[in-house]
């Protein structure tokens, strides 16, 4: 099988969700599966459901970009972080009841949970991460390092690290309690646009602007794999329970790669321009793409045994 082969046995879309204004940002599932969210360039963010024919919902409140949309691990909360350098935290139902605080001096682009649903990190444009506690929305600590606009940021699943990458073209290793590097990995061609934990939490997946993945084996401190898949890597996701890595790239492609067998299964065609987000359900049954034609699509996973 080519790469860039559309194999539909492996992967059938099973909706196509019109209701953003403008390019979808960042996506999230919900723990249980039953619903999802997405954040857009329309300063909203929608919750669908994940069966058919039931209607979703959008949650107003930023007034600028919202760039990334993330789930608490116990489902009770959504968070939201924004060009309007605020992150929001809301209560998923119908009537969309958040609050916020400010977070940075400049746009945040990135944000992410601790597995225990206490906290929240952040990266921004103004070059910093920090953690803050979600109950109380108080800031706790600075991550100092990076030199350029944050792009994406990760808790390990055992909350002990924390996994960020930079327009600095690092990707950098911290730990979670004291706020100080563990690692840096320096790239090239590029610069890294997010980043991934497998579920040892011994490997980081890198989507790269250059078009490549490179997966870093973080106890090794050394590059693993690398991938060459798109034009510019725009995301990528590990699949929970298997070796699978998922990307997307501003060519309009999804890929999806073996990392046991150490090569690209197949390519999936279906948004009309950039897919800028791609996101696995928690059981990884399923998995969404978020694009630059506004449109949200969640595809069957039909690859793992």
């Amino acid at each position: 099988m080519s790469q860039t082969e559309l194999c539909e046995d492996y992967s059938a879309l099973k909706l196509n969700l019109k209701g953003h204004k403008k390019p979808v940002t960042g996506l999230c599932f919900d723990p249980d599966g039953k619903q999802f969210a997405s954040s857009s360039e329309d300063h909203t963010i929608m919750i669908w459901n994940s069966a058919q024919n039931i209607r979703s919902y959008s949650f107003l409140g930023h007034s600028d970009i919202v760039t990334a949309v993330e789930y608490s691990p116990n489902g009770k909360l959504v968070a939201s972080c924004s060009q309007d350098q605020t992150v929001r935290i809301w209560v998923p139902t119908v009537k969309g009841v958040s609050t916020d605080f400010r977070a940075h001096t400049s746009a945040i682009r990135t944000l992410a949970f601790s597995p225990d649903s206490n906290k929240i990190v952040t990266g921004a444009n103004d070059k910093s991460i920090k953690l803050w506690n979600v109950a109380r929305k108080q800031f706790l600590t600075s991550f100092v390092g990076h030199n350029n606009w944050v792009r994406s940021v990760k808790f390990s699943h055992d909350g002990s690290t924390i996994v960020s990458c930079s327009d600095d073209q690092t990707v950098r290793v911290w730990d979670a309690t004291s706020g100080q590097s563990v690692h840096v990995f320096k790239t090239s061609k590029g610069s890294p646009t997010c980043v991934s934990l497998h579920k040892n939490d011994n490997s980081v997946a890198v989507a790269m602007s250059s078009g490549s993945v490179r997966v870093y084996d973080v106890r090794m401190k050394k590059l693993q794999q690398h991938y060459v898949l798109h034009d510019n890597t725009t995301s990528t996701c590990w699949h929970p329970h298997a070796n699978f890595l998922l990307s997307s790239g501003k060519d309009g492609k999804l890929i999806v790669v073996d990392v046991m067998e150490g090569r690209p299964l197949y390519t999936i065609g279906g948004h009309e321009g950039a897919v800028n987000c791609v996101r696995f359900s928690q059981d990884g049954e399923y998995f969404a793409s978020g694009g630059s034609d506004r449109h949200v699509m969640v595809w069957k996973t039909n690859f793992v045994k």
